[in-house]
């Protein structure tokens, strides 16, 4: 079964940054081994990346899109780009991949197993 993981939009600039690795991400993906979901928040940010080949290199990791949690908009504000990545990572996937140090701290609180972009790394190329 393949290990569905959800990447802050942090670490799509690393894995575009690192020769070759989208590919092996890729075909990580279509071998099975894992499965990208990301929410409508990933795909706004990386819209607004002014550098077109950068965006669109981005754009090319096979992902699936998924609704935010409704648990992200329980508060009595409107949730942060964060905050809706975090409650949808936290319903959907087994690995949330973040480089962020606020949004590990968080995520600590939920059942969900936090990597850096080193752990991806290393578990693609094992896969």
């Amino acid at each position: 079964m393949a290990k569905r993981l959800m990447l802050d939009t942090n670490v799509y600039d690393l894995i575009v940054a690192r020769r070759g690795f989208a590919e092996r991400l890729n075909q990580a993906v279509l071998a099975g081994a894992i499965e990208i979901l990301k929410t409508r928040v990933q795909d706004e940010e990386i819209a607004r990346i002014p550098n077109a080949r950068k965006r669109a290199a981005m754009r090319a990791i096979r992902s699936r899109v998924v609704p935010v949690s409704a648990a992200a908009w329980s508060g009595p504000r409107a949730p942060s780009e964060d905050a809706q990545i975090l409650a949808t990572a936290a319903e959907a996937v087994d690995v949330l991949v973040t480089e962020d140090k606020e949004m590990r701290e968080r995520a600590a609180a939920q059942p969900i197993e936090v990597w850096g972009f080193d752990a991806l790394v290393a578990f693609v190329e094992a896969s």
